[in-house]
């Protein structure tokens, strides 16, 4: 039943239905009989798709349905036609002007009547649903149905980044000047993992200075124990060789093949005879972090399929994913010892390890990541890069509003029960005894001047704060530097909550908001009403409107120019279950939020693209509703939902790579 509507056969349904009623088996249907049927009733759905779309009368655009035939008679026309589907698939059709939209029942229908006359006439379209670079624009209802679980992960091995972070602790004593690396804006506003840093020629020279002047430490430190060596009797060959060996070891966590070891040697000796031994031992030790698998990890794949026809990686690379998955470093001696095991399957493992990691109290690197996890998923953490200028009676310290807030999450990872929810919606906040009490910022969080700092979180009442939407840290980092910005908070709702998208800004839109000091940001949001603009801002500004009881400094207020602040909205068309409706508060929307199921669905999402280090896609359906499921089952448990990802057939297995 799967595939009623598969191959373009749209009529077949209706077929069945007449025959159970009535007992009679009808003929098929010629393609023109179909053909003009399937016109007659799709021409009007297809008119809520795109007005370029709809009859001559109404028509705004180039394209004419009425005109356009069951074979596509032309290249032209075919594309047309293979275009339409592309937009249908990836939900940017029907438009948001439509007054009514078609069942998904029936938008899928149409789908596959194009589909089917595109085939007959020898076009073949790409479903990019199965490629990573659209993975994340599949449409959330499909990633999420029962009938996508039959796929099969289609992701190719993937090229892990060594992080900032991970490269400053390999160059430790080095003071870097700046950041090697530089976060990648990705194309069509969504975020591609796989794309998260850059490395150019600049940040090349930088690492070579910075690698260079570790270097030298480093090889001092091992002249000094060869030197400890030689009064054993070694001899100086075999010294040398053995702390280069080590290095090696230390710096790419595996032995030197003897090819890579024997060319690292002969640098030695070419430097030592015209420099001396120290700087001979520098340059190696500079070649070694230099080397591409320093900065970057190309993941091998074992060379024979399994019976699903995937590729596992090998026992090397499972370890490797891990380690940089959870911590940003490469495997260590025991984790990789671990994954030698032959006794027990890479997946049991991998479980076992990832549990390790994210236990370790005395090593806190998988706690760390999972907290950058949500820095980033939230953004808070540019707050400080918000300008913000003083204010008579407030200091403004971004920095302590960050930290703030990174206590709070930790603080619910430990907990670990309801982790999502729990950070929407709890009114435990952390406030930063020290740099509060020196700063003055209890005052953003609208607490008295005579506060007195304490170290256990601070219960707010209901009607003031909730959970990181309302959190100063957020709310700063979502605003403008000298004002609110509701467009961008909705922005960042619409995506990270919803799993919506928005069109970029046209190039003929001049984005700014009148300049009226009379009047209130709502008030001056009414250019965002006209037609060209609220197809977009419809979808953004409903949800940061709410939001306006707080200021751009993250504090409460009730009033804005003297006037009472309208923190009031409607959400319509969502298609999100027990989300649309009037709101008073920004409480109100939050709680929605929380309790929907499809926002904790899209905040999987975001878990998967982190921790697997690629975007999702439909072939990730199955790992993607497991995982969901195990966050469930655990009670809104971050690390079963993590594991969950981790040991999934999506971060152990490749497509077979073509021959």
């Amino acid at each position: 039943m799967d595939h009623f509507w598969g191959g373009g056969k749209p009529w077949l349904l209706g077929q069945i239905m007449h025959w159970w009623r009535t007992g009679e088996v009808l003929d098929t249907p010629s393609f023109d009989e179909q053909y003009d049927v399937l016109v007659e009733h799709y021409t009007a759905m297809l008119d809520h798709y795109l007005k370029e779309l709809s009859p001559p009368d109404k028509q705004k655009g180039k394209i004419r349905v009425d005109q356009l035939k069951s074979t596509p008679g032309n290249h032209e026309e075919a594309e047309l036609w293979a275009r339409m589907l592309e937009a249908m698939a990836f939900g940017e059709m029907p438009s948001d002007s439509a007054e009514k939209f078609p069942t998904k029942t029936k938008a899928r229908a149409v789908q596959d009547w194009i589909g089917g006359m595109l085939a007959q006439a020898g076009r073949t379209v790409e479903d990019k649903r199965d490629k990573e670079g659209y993975g994340n624009l599949v449409p959330h209802e499909l990633l999420f149905s029962p009938t996508e679980k039959r796929r099969t992960v289609d992701a190719t091995a993937r090229l892990w980044r060594i992080s900032p972070k991970a490269l400053a602790n390999l160059l430790r004593g080095a003071r870097m000047v700046s950041n090697p690396f530089a976060f990648e804006k990705p194309h069509g506003n969504f975020r591609d993992f796989k794309g998260k840093y850059a490395f150019n020629s600049l940040m090349a020279e930088q690492v070579t200075e910075l690698a260079l002047a570790q270097s030298l430490q480093e090889a001092r430190n091992a002249r000094k124990k060869i030197v400890e060596e030689r009064k054993k009797g070694v001899p100086i060959d075999e010294a040398n060789t053995a702390a280069v060996r080590q290095r090696y070891q230390t710096v790419l966590r595996r032995e030197p093949t003897e090819a890579e070891l024997a060319s690292l040697m002969a640098l030695v000796k070419k430097v030592d005879a015209e420099l001396g031994l120290p700087r001979g031992l520098q340059a190696a030790f500079a070649a070694i972090i230099l080397q591409p698998e320093t900065l970057f990890r190309f993941e091998a794949v074992a060379t024979e399929p399994e019976t699903n026809g995937l590729v596992p990686l090998s026992r090397t690379e499972a370890a490797a994913a891990l380690a940089f998955a959870l911590t940003d470093l490469p495997a260590d001696t025991r984790m990789l010892a671990a994954f030698r095991d032959e006794q027990q399957s890479i997946r049991a493992i991998m479980a076992t390890e990832a549990k390790r990691l994210l236990d370790d109290e005395k090593r806190p690197d998988a706690r760390r990541r999972l907290l950058q996890f949500f820095q980033e998923y939230f953004d808070y953490e540019k707050a400080p890069d918000v300008f913000k200028d003083s204010t008579p009676g407030h200091k403004h310290w971004a920095p302590a509003l960050v930290y703030d807030l990174d206590q709070l999450i930790l603080h619910t990872l430990k907990q670990d029960r309801q982790v999502f929810s729990t950070l929407l919606t709890t009114r435990e906040y952390f406030i930063y005894v020290n740099s509060h009490r020196d700063h003055g910022n209890p005052l953003v969080y609208n607490l008295p001047p005579d506060w007195k700092p304490v170290v256990n979180p601070v219960h707010f009442p209901k009607d003031q704060r909730m959970g990181v939407l309302t959190h100063p840290a957020w709310l700063v980092a979502h605003s403008g530097n000298f004002d609110n910005d509701p467009i961008r908070r909705g922005h960042w709702i619409r995506y990270k909550l919803l799993g919506g998208t928005v069109p970029d800004i046209p190039i003929n839109v001049d984005a700014k908001l009148p300049d009226e000091p009379t009047m209130t940001l709502r008030e001056r949001m009414h250019v965002t009403r006209e037609e060209s603009c609220y197809k977009c801002h419809s979808k953004m500004n409903p949800l940061g409107l709410p939001f306006e009881q707080y200021d751009h400094y993250g504090r409460l207020r009730f009033t804005e120019l003297d006037k009472p602040v309208d923190t009031t909205s409607k959400l319509v068309n969502t298609g999100i279950p027990g989300l649309d409706g009037p709101l008073k508060t920004p409480f109100q929307l939050i709680e929605r939020l929380a309790a929907t199921e499809h926002c904790e669905q899209v905040f999987v999402r975001y878990v998967f693209r982190y921790f697997t280090g690629r975007n999702e896609t439909l072939g990730d359906a199955k790992t993607l509703q497991d995982a969901h499921a195990a966050y469930q089952k655990s009670e809104g448990s971050m690390k079963a939902l993590v594991i969950s990802l981790l040991t999934s057939d999506s971060f152990l297995y490749r497509a077979q790579p073509p021959k």
